[in-house]
């Protein structure tokens, strides 16, 4: 294994690293989006605008926040396995672990007793107080939004509440000022609730996912709360169409596939890992953002990857250096919509979704009892598209609640993604995972 030292660089190509290292190709997709943040107060559809400039410095970021962040998208991730919430798991698989946090600390502001202890251990927020959570999300999701003016990130928050439902005013206040959240209140029986809830899903995320809950809702259901995180970014350095071909793809224990395959060589942010080469694709003018991809030696797997490099992403992921080289990549597009209820019930929030034991009093106007309210399913739908000019993902997080009542000499490489492989999209201004996955068969949508 070789790892360098050098500073870490996200430029473009370099030649020569795949074909020492196999024939055969991933076509897992899982897109694993891993960061929490939320939009910045008073934006409440969390839409960017062009060139927009942060409000504040890098170093005002929370770095115990970024930290929980990526401890829990890599806990979430590795979940999945036992967990994947999907009654039949394919090769290919996508979150954003990102979503899926914001949802929860929104919900979190409003838990109580154990089931806040529970969710701030499964967050891993070391008892952050829900003031400065979503302080740190808010100065966040700006940096974000401003990494980079060529690359579009977008974050959205809502809290639908059935009429007749009182919310607790302080929640709703603290949800709409410090998420930006849109509060409304919507009557969940109507034939416009779902198409209305849809619509919204639909425009904060490009149209990418136009359907997040179906009807009926239940006669149950008081409260929905949702985040949507859109982001769509060109390569700094573009893959040409031309050099594109349909190449082989060999998946794991499958038959070889021809998928439309990107290629491109110059000088990358690479590593050559244990068990695993990486190389990083950045966005934009910037090069804040970028797309990170390991692929697995010839003679390991992706599970085996998961197994034991993903658990030291945040480590490994520092270590790439400037090196020559080549790569294939292939074009992916993705969607997924997962179940997630059993998965956050195995990390450890258990008592959220139980009708006798969750403590979510702070989400109703007077309190409620053990019980009276709780969470019933949190749905998580993905998209992403990976072509020659760049990357466009998005994902929309839905949670509903009910009531009861040092440097080595340079080899070049060249770098073949014709098996499965892993992917993360990192920003470099706030340190944050935002999209992370892995490619078992790019043939399967």
């Amino acid at each position: 294994m070789r790892i360098s030292n050098q500073t870490n660089r996200e430029d473009g190509p370099k030649r020569g690293f795949g074909q020492r290292k196999s024939e055969r190709l991933f076509k897992k997709i899982s897109l694993f989006a891993l960061l929490a943040v939320v939009a910045v107060a008073g934006c409440s559809n969390g839409t960017s605008e062009p060139n927009y400039v942060s409000a504040y410095k890098a170093e005002d970021a929370n770095p115990e926040l970024s930290a929980a962040i990526n401890k829990f998208a890599l806990d979430l991730y590795a979940k999945l396995e036992d967990e994947p919430g999907e009654a039949d798991p394919g090769p290919n698989r996508m979150i954003s672990p990102a979503g899926i946090g914001i949802a929860l600390s929104m919900l979190k502001d409003g838990a109580e007793g154990e089931t806040a202890q529970q969710m701030d251990g499964m967050l891993h927020l070391n008892g952050m107080s829900p003031e400065v959570l979503a302080e740190s999300q808010m100065i966040l999701s700006d940096l974000l939004r401003g990494s980079d003016p060529a690359v579009k990130m977008d974050i959205a928050n809502s809290l639908w509440s059935r009429q007749g439902f009182e919310v607790n005013k302080d929640y709703a206040e603290r949800i709409e000022k410090s998420y930006g959240a849109q509060v409304q209140a919507i009557d969940f029986t109507s034939d416009q609730a779902v198409s209305t809830i849809n619509q919204w899903a639909s425009d904060n995320t490009a149209g990418k996912i136009p359907e997040v809950v179906e009807a009926p809702l239940s006669e149950n259901l008081v409260l929905l709360l949702m985040n949507a995180m859109y982001f769509k970014g060109d390569w700094s350095e573009p893959f040409k169409k031309g050099q594109t071909e349909d190449l082989p793809f060999y998946p794991e224990g499958g038959q070889e596939v021809k998928v439309p395959t990107m290629r491109q060589s110059g000088d990358y942010a690479y590593l050559d890992g244990e068990g695993f080469e990486a190389v990083r694709l950045p966005y934009g003018e910037t090069r804040n953002f970028g797309m990170i991809l390991a692929l697995p030696d010839e003679n390991s797997s992706l599970d085996e990857f998961k197994q034991r490099q993903l658990p030291k992403f945040n480590a490994w992921s520092q270590e790439l250096s400037d090196n020559e080289g080549s790569i294939e990549l292939p074009r992916f597009k993705l969607k997924d919509k997962l179940t997630l209820k059993a998965t956050l019930s195995a990390l450890g929030m258990v008592d959220a979704f139980s009708d006798q034991t969750a403590e979510l009093g702070g989400l109703a106007a007077g309190g409620a009892q053990p019980g009276d309210i709780f969470v019933s399913f949190v749905t998580h739908d993905t998209f992403i598209e990976v072509n020659e000019e760049g990357t466009e993902a998005a994902a929309v997080t839905v949670i509903g609640a009910e009531t009861t009542s040092v440097p080595a000499p340079q080899t070049p490489f060249d770098l073949k993604f014709n098996r499965p492989f892993f992917f993360a999209i990192t920003d470099r201004t706030t340190g944050a995972i935002v999209f992370m996955g892995e490619v078992g068969n790019p043939a399967e949508d």
